[in-house]
């Protein structure tokens, strides 16, 4: 029975840093530095976003944990870097010019009020 009672019980995790940036109205993207508590416990990286709710709880929605041994380190640090550097290679997309931008909200205007 003590055996059933250790395998239910959910890991601890402590942050040991965490660099966060918000996004859009409520959103949240998370990296941290975590590891789990107690004997034999694992260090890890951790990607982790969500939602700020009204009375500025974080909920959290998704999270991916990768080891933090070297070769993980290296790739993410390298891939996310080719990727940074391709983005920035990419033609720049043009917005919608504003005049576009206030038809349209006139036209679902002139739908409500018909």
């Amino acid at each position: 029975m003590v055996e059933q009672e250790i395998k239910n019980e959910r890991p601890v995790f402590k942050t040991i840093e965490k660099f966060e940036k918000t996004y859009g109205t409520r959103n949240f993207i998370e990296v941290a530095l975590k590891e789990t508590e107690g004997v034999g416990g694992n260090t890890f990286f951790s990607i982790s976003k969500g939602f700020i709710t009204q009375n500025n709880m974080r909920k959290y929605k998704n999270s991916l944990g990768f080891s933090a041994n070297e070769d993980i380190h290296t790739f993410l640090v390298d891939s996310l870097n080719k990727l940074i550097k391709k983005y920035k290679e990419l033609p720049k997309k043009e917005s919608a010019p504003a005049e576009k931008k206030e038809e349209k909200v006139e036209k679902k205007e002139d739908k409500k009020k018909k």
